[in-house]
């Protein structure tokens, strides 16, 4: 498909710089690989962009860039940008300043906690598909929007079994799951040690879809 727009686009020009059926064979094989995993709408917005900035059929690399236009035009960035995103601001996702909702709804598709404690090549590949497949809802109209912070009392005297209690009602759970998520509570108040803990129950729990903080 793209290669016939290519063709009714630039004509005679196509037809010279790909002058033989096994180069047209070639060049579609690397142009296949190279776009695996774009969206239709991104690729009809490129080559539309295509018309207007090239007077000669683009390379794969120029067709990229124009990809990426294509990116800002629905608010978004690429999925590799999005990626280092969500591994920069993975620890408290509830209050950062995401550059868009997706990148927020792509890392916690993928789970917080895998993002901080995995390695690129096992997170990347699953980040990446989740975020294309978020891309191809935003293209499609919906709007996303990040849960809001539902604060929970820091009291002075923090009462375990109450905040138990009162996350396992909000996530439908019984408390005996949600205790364990709660240990960092007996680490030494300030802590560097509470304070890792915390993070990572703070995580978990957003993988299980708590939209609140943790107190300190």
């Amino acid at each position: 498909m793209l290669f016939a727009r290519f063709k009714a686009i630039y004509t005679h020009k196509f037809a010279s710089a790909y002058s033989t059926p096994d180069e047209v064979k070639l060049a579609k094989r690397e142009w296949a690989i190279a776009l695996k995993g774009f969206q239709e709408p991104l690729l009809a917005y490129a080559v539309e962009r295509t018309k207007e900035t090239y007077a000669w059929p683009p390379t794969i690399s120029e067709f990229l860039k124009l990809i990426n236009t294509a990116y800002k035009a629905y608010g978004l960035i690429d999925p590799r940008s999005a990626y280092k995103e969500a591994c920069a601001c993975r620890v408290d996702p509830l209050t950062f300043r995401w550059s868009h909702p997706a990148v927020y709804f792509a890392g916690a598709d993928t789970g917080w906690y895998k993002i901080k404690s995995e390695e690129e090549r096992v997170t990347w590949p699953l980040f990446e598909q989740a975020y294309l497949n978020i891309i191809d809802r935003v293209i499609a109209g919906e709007r996303l929007s990040v849960p809001q912070v539902v604060m929970i009392e820091d009291k002075h005297t923090l009462d375990v079994s109450e905040l138990a209690q009162q996350i396992a009602e909000q996530l439908g759970m019984e408390e005996d799951a949600i205790a364990p998520l709660l240990y960092y509570t007996q680490k030494t108040q300030g802590s560097g040690i509470r304070q890792r803990y915390r993070e990572l129950s703070q995580a978990k729990l957003i993988e299980l879809g708590f939209h609140g903080r943790l107190p300190n």
